[in-house]
């Protein structure tokens, strides 16, 4: 392992992340630390020159479909039937209230 854990480090670790830790915390964390780092350095040693990169773990395959246009039902003036049941309409359209 090319870092020694220390208390000192534990401690220095704690105060970036704004952490107020007793002796005992400090020395259990230690411990934690020392062997997560370590676990992390023997991960180091896996060979995965012939494992190619992932962007998901599974294959997924996104079904496509053609677009298809349906026309809106219009009614005896033109205007499509769906606006009948607008509080309001403008410019053959719903009106909705500003956002800006």
């Amino acid at each position: 392992m090319s870092l020694e854990v220390t208390p000192e480090l534990t401690r220095k670790i704690a105060n970036l992340a704004r952490l107020k830790l007793s002796t005992d915390e400090v020395e259990m964390f230690t411990g934690q630390l020392r062997e997560i780092l370590r676990y992390v350095d023997s991960l180091q040693t896996v060979d995965v020159s012939k494992v190619e990169p992932l962007t998901h773990p599974l294959e997924l395959q996104t079904p496509m479909r053609e677009d298809v246009v349906i026309p809106s039902l219009l009614d005896a003036e033109g205007k499509p039937k769906i606006l009948a049941s607008a509080p309001e309409v403008l410019y053959d359209g719903f009106k909705v209230p500003p956002i800006l």
